[in-house]
């Protein structure tokens, strides 16, 4: 998505008499957004905005926390109601310290301890928080019915999202990852969830009524690693023009997103909140079991060839997680493993190129 369709989309939400949220992280609980009336924007890149991270933080800063920032800054995101800024990793929460429009940044803790007692009381209290400081700032109303009602809605979208990558679990691939990811891109900038939820089945009955373009001898590549869009176009280019077709994106767009549950039959929707937002495959938990149980299990399903593991400079919590990934990887999964550390620009697509080709090459 480009700063013009953003602002556009903002604007048309507002005239339609909805209200508008940024978040940056699938450790929000869009349950509580939906049921507020606003429409969630979960931004991972927006082209085109200003610089203006390079006169505000330290150069050697990952390109996340610096993307975050300048889609903050942008005059794209002046008319956003709502900016939620969660502390997933220290370099982003203390980014948003720095905004210059403090009054419309709610800070929501995220946990890191996903073995801890204390975790899903947390969720429930920043839950609660949330609800009161809607309320509080726009004058609403939340029950707890609204947000089953919400709750039943994100499922279904949920669940779209996995049916349209489950597509990729057959000999050969449905699609490339390429299209699916761009499908799924597109589909994010529906404002009505519903809406959302019947393009994603309406594009995977659109690719199955096709006849797959993709080899069978290509090469099933799963992605895992840090989320940012701008890094996966160069990413899948290459490995989709060298012999690869991305099966699985264990990332928190899509499948980490996606696997999520909320239990609508829990009378306590705040409890059902926590156990659905526990369930997050993220590096900055410590330990990070679920993250590489995922794994296993994707790979089982869509029999994967290789695993890519995308880091990006200086993202602490994946560069560092990736020893323990590559390690889980060969000795336990036994499935070959490369990883590549990357930016947001293209000035080191030569190198990916002939690293991403001879890794491919190997698995043939």
């Amino acid at each position: 998505m480009n700063r013009e369709k953003l602002q556009e989309l903002i604007q048309n939400c507002h005239a339609d008499g909805r209200k508008t949220a940024v978040s940056f992280c699938s450790y929000i609980p869009q349950e509580i957004l939906e049921a507020a009336g606003f429409y969630s924007l979960r931004l991972p890149y927006i082209d085109g905005v200003k610089d203006s991270a390079s006169g505000t933080l330290p150069k050697n800063l990952c390109p996340i926390v610096k993307n975050c920032c300048n889609i903050c800054e942008d005059a794209s995101l002046s008319e956003a109601s709502l900016i939620l800024a969660e502390t997933s990793c220290d370099g982003k929460k203390k980014m948003y310290e720095l905004l210059s429009h403090p009054e419309r940044v709610y800070f929501y803790q995220a946990p890191q301890g996903a073995d801890r007692e204390y975790v899903k009381p947390l969720i429930q209290s920043e839950c609660r928080y949330l609800v009161k400081e809607l309320e509080k700032r726009f004058g609403i109303a939340l029950s707890e019915e609204q947000i089953r009602t919400a709750g039943e809605l994100l499922n279904s979208e949920r669940e779209s999202i996995l049916e349209l990558m489950e597509i990729q679990r057959q000999i050969p691939p449905a699609a490339w990852g390429t299209d699916i990811f761009r499908i799924l891109e597109e589909h994010r900038a529906i404002p009505d969830v519903k809406e959302r939820t019947r393009a994603n089945r309406a594009a995977r009955k659109l690719l199955l009524s096709r006849k797959s373009s993709v080899p069978k001898s290509a090469a099933r590549i799963l992605i895992t690693g840090c989320p940012l869009s701008a890094v996966y176009d160069k990413i899948l280019n290459i490995i989709e023009k060298s012999g690869g077709a991305v099966v699985c994106f264990e990332t928190c767009e899509v499948v980490k997103y996606a696997m999520r549950h909320f239990d609508t039959e829990n009378q306590d929707v705040f409890a059902a909140l926590a156990d659905c937002y526990q369930n997050t495959a993220c590096a900055i938990m410590s330990p990070n079991d679920r993250r590489f149980s995922l794994i296993r299990r994707s790979c089982s399903d869509y029999q994967v060839d290789g695993i890519l593991d995308v880091t990006l400079q200086t993202c602490h919590s994946y560069t560092v997680e990736r020893d323990k990934m590559r390690r889980f990887c060969k000795d336990t999964l036994h499935i070959p493993y490369m990883s590549a550390e990357t930016d947001d620009s293209d000035s080191d697509t030569g190198q990916l190129r002939t690293r991403i080709a001879a890794f491919i090459e190997m698995l043939a």
